[in-house]
């Protein structure tokens, strides 16, 4: 079992911008938006309420799509994190220690059919600790668009049961762990990795060295299957376990 960790940034205080009144836009300036290939951008707010700091990743120009959908992701995770600091309290919360976005999003596989983008990041909105940012996005390069995980198969459903099968039988034997035991239990396993509620949403790719999927890596975020302690954890299931779900047009593209 494979164990992304999210990347720890630094906060930046680059780029202060000003603002011409203190209760406009509930105090905080909106940033520009962010641009698919710019490796890094970073936005510190008036006062120092807040630091955005977002690394978008290059990809060709076949991928217009892809950069679309990223760019319309970003720009929701920032407005959701400025409506965060709406009211008052909020914002003196935030004038005694700054509240934080951090965005890394990269290209973590390709295939002759598939861009696969990994989201890795949090957003610190003066809570216990920050709050884990986890997401994918696959591009079909041949159908020039963004695929979700029931878009791959025939029977989506069927295929989840057999991705549950295989995440329990891991996860379960990570609870029994002699050196580091998984810091979960039977039942938040059971519960996570059931079919449905979109708990396959976040995946990536097992590339082989002929350039096809070999599988697929289902990256579950702090809580769903684990203590936040824990942090994300990660299962492969091998092509083989749902190879027969597969639609068609996709067969060729797996291993």
């Amino acid at each position: 079992m494979l164990l992304r960790h999210i990347l720890s940034l630094v906060f930046a205080t680059a780029g202060l911008t000003a603002c011409r009144d203190a209760d406009q836009a509930n105090g905080a300036d909106t940033p520009p938006p962010a641009r698919a290939g710019v490796d890094k951008h970073t936005q510190s707010a008036y006062e120092g309420l807040y630091t955005m700091e977002l690394k978008l990743p290059e990809l060709p120009l076949a991928a217009g799509e892809l950069r679309d959908t990223i760019d319309r992701y970003v720009d929701r995770q920032k407005r959701d994190f400025l409506s965060s600091l709406e009211s008052p309290a909020a914002r003196a919360r935030a004038r005694e220690l700054p509240w934080d976005l951090d965005l890394d999003i990269a290209v973590a596989s390709r295939t002759d059919r598939f861009i696969n983008v990994q989201v890795d990041g949090s957003a610190f909105t003066g809570g216990a600790h920050p709050a884990p940012i986890v997401d994918s996005f696959t591009f079909d390069l041949e159908e020039k668009r963004v695929v979700g995980i029931d878009d791959l198969f025939a029977d989506p459903r069927a295929a989840e049961a057999a991705f549950a099968t295989e995440a329990r039988r891991q996860l379960l034997t990570a609870l029994d762990d002699q050196d580091e035991p998984l810091a979960s239990n039977s039942e938040q396993i059971d519960d996570g990795t059931a079919p449905g509620k979109d708990r396959y949403r976040v995946f990536s790719l097992l590339v082989g060295a002929d350039n096809k999927v070999h599988g697929l890596t289902f990256i579950f975020p702090p809580y769903q299957v684990a203590s936040y302690a824990a942090g994300p954890q990660a299962v492969d299931v091998p092509s083989e376990a749902f190879a027969t779900y597969l639609k068609p047009e996709y067969r060729e593209a797996f291993r």
